[in-house]
């Protein structure tokens, strides 16, 4: 197996390739073209931008590694029931070109959170600006580490070293370019991905038969359920937690991060920011459905032959790269063309969340501490240095995403802690016009130690081996290799407390209901705001008929007498 899982000089050249190409579009937007020394160049690309490459971009900031390594390894361990999710993304998208981006479209905010200042005052605008870049400094990580994961495989490279040397051109055009050469980067990179999906996927059907033994070998390994209606949330994965978990978990994204509302504002009318989240739902449904029909092809490749259990690989994520050199690896240049489009994956996602951290924090933290509010040349090269610093503290972090579980686990687990709260947060200002700012605060402050107390606790009963989730039926009776094989035993899951077998599909959703919950409460007691005082500007549309009816003004009209005859 040695042979088959290592790249060749083509496969070098591919990568090399792709990585100076984003190299230079940094160049390009930083250098040879301009703009990027105002703050509305640098995070808005000047009000310019049109909807294609804003939508292919929104769709590339997240699908990341995460998506195109965990998905298939996602779907060859526990079935398909992961694939429902895309019902989440079609509700999420309607629910925010309707009701969430008419808010912020008009008012135009380069830092999202300034709405909370606006709406709950200052320390609550405090409390969501960390919130986010605690959450993006534990995510790009993540989106580094599966790339780094797939390149080491195939490589032999050490996960460090890849990870500094992508994350390095990744931080190099980001600080250069700003959002324009995020934005085309990532429309460039979003092509290769979608071209390296659909030939791995079409190359890899034909090898194990064709789609009729897919789906026949898929069915009697069990692979194939979408409609597990358990209720219980214990369960790892159901139809429910796949659905209504996984909304409250996008909507944190699609609708609330700033990372979508920076590219929806960068267009110039608010019709085409509508257009760019119809488009965003599509992309990201078609990254998961394809990915999870490569998990599905995966498992008709190694259905007699699991490469974890029998020693071949050490985490589930690697199945996908041991897959692709396998089974494309005669094909010269294929392997590296979808490891190349991984890796785009990560680059993409990194350098927007690197984009918007940078604003975000400048806006939040930096410019408030300045008695005179810096130039716009001086704002934009504190912004360049933000990204430098960001880029490297993510890169540090890599080694301590690398000792845990798999990479789709992880990014739900992490990303429920944090964006569970923040949704929360602002469901509570957008949906409940009587909750103040005292409500707002506690609330945010209960969601944040329950989540984390909630998330380290389920950490570190799965750390000890005392909870582990049942996988769908692994073999390794067609094994040519020589391996030693030892049978584990599942744990009794029962002696480990309830609240940490709540899946984690779930996490965004019990965030952002403590907020909610206790935010009302807390409102309560300390009184509701009038809702003659609460600017409806701030308001979803959807509550405005709460609202109370303004008395219309009627200015007088001088009466004109007509002379008789």
């Amino acid at each position: 197996m040695a042979d088959q899982v290592m790249f060749d000089w083509v496969e070098y050249i591919v990568f090399t390739m792709m990585l100076c190409i984003s190299a230079f579009i940094g160049i390009y937007f930083g250098c040879i073209k301009g703009g990027q020394d105002t703050v509305t160049g640098y995070l808005l690309g000047g009000k310019k931008m049109t909807v294609l490459p804003i939508s292919v971009s929104l769709v590339t900031t997240y699908i990341s590694g995460i998506t195109l390594l965990g998905v298939p390894s996602e779907v060859y361990t526990y079935g398909t029931q992961y694939l429902t999710s895309n019902l989440a993304n079609y509700l999420v998208g309607f629910i925010t070109a309707f009701f969430i981006l008419p808010v912020f479209y008009k008012l135009q905010l380069i830092s999202l959170y300034e709405y909370m200042e606006l709406r709950f005052g200052h320390g609550v605008r405090i409390i969501t600006s960390v919130l986010f870049t605690v959450a993006l400094l534990s995510y790009v990580p993540i989106v580094i580490y599966g790339p780094a994961l797939a390149l080491n495989q195939v490589t032999g490279i050490d996960v460090q070293w890849v990870s500094i040397v992508v994350s390095l051109v990744c931080i190099f055009y980001t600080t250069l370019g700003g959002l324009e050469a995020v934005v085309w980067t990532d429309t460039i990179q979003g092509l290769l991905m979608v071209l390296s999906v659909i030939v791995v996927l079409t190359v890899g059907t034909l090898r194990v038969g064709g789609v009729g033994e897919v789906i026949k070998v898929a069915l009697e390994g069990d692979r194939i359920q979408f409609f597990n209606m358990d209720p219980d949330p214990t369960i790892r994965l159901t139809f429910w937690s796949s659905f209504i978990g996984v909304t409250f978990f996008w909507s944190a994204h699609f609708a609330f991060s700033p990372a979508s509302m920076q590219r929806y504002i960068s267009l110039p009318t608010y019709r085409q920011a509508q257009i760019s989240v119809f488009f965003l739902c599509l992309g990201v449904s078609f990254f998961i459905f394809f990915s999870g029909l490569i998990g599905l092809v995966m498992y008709s490749e190694f259905k007699d032959c699991d490469p974890l259990t029998s020693g071949l690989i050490t985490r589930p994520d690697q199945i996908l790269p041991l897959f692709v050199v396998k089974a494309c690896g005669h094909i010269k240049g294929l392997s590296g063309l979808f490891l190349a489009g991984v890796v785009c994956a990560a680059l993409s996602s990194m350098s927007a969340s690197l984009n918007t951290l940078a604003g975000t924090f400048y806006e939040d933290f930096l410019e408030p501490a300045f008695e005179v509010k810096p130039t716009e040349k001086k704002a934009s090269f504190m912004m360049k240095v933000l990204v430098v610093l960001f880029g490297i503290i993510c890169v540090c972090m890599v080694s301590v995403i690398e000792r845990l579980g798999a990479i789709l686990e992880i990014s739900a687990s992490f990303g429920g802690m944090t964006a569970g709260t923040t949704l929360g947060l602002f469901l509570l200002g957008l949906l409940f016009p009587w909750a103040n700012n005292k409500g707002a605060l506690f609330g945010g402050l209960a969601s944040m130690l329950c989540m984390g107390w909630l998330t380290f606790g389920t950490a570190v009963y799965k750390s000890t081996g005392d909870f582990v989730h049942p996988t769908k039926p692994l073999s390794v009776d067609g094994c040519s290799h020589n391996f030693t094989f030892i049978e584990k035993q599942l744990p009794d899951n029962s002696d480990v407390p309830v609240m940490y077998r709540l899946s984690v599909f779930y996490y965004s959703m019990v965030g952002s209901f403590i907020v909610v919950i206790v935010g009302l409460i807390v409102s309560y007691f300390t009184g509701f705001n009038k809702l003659s005082d609460v600017n409806p500007d701030l308001l979803s549309p959807i509550v405005h008929p709460l609202l109370p009816k303004k008395p219309k003004l009627y200015s007088s009209v001088p009466l004109v007498v007509k002379n008789s005859a």
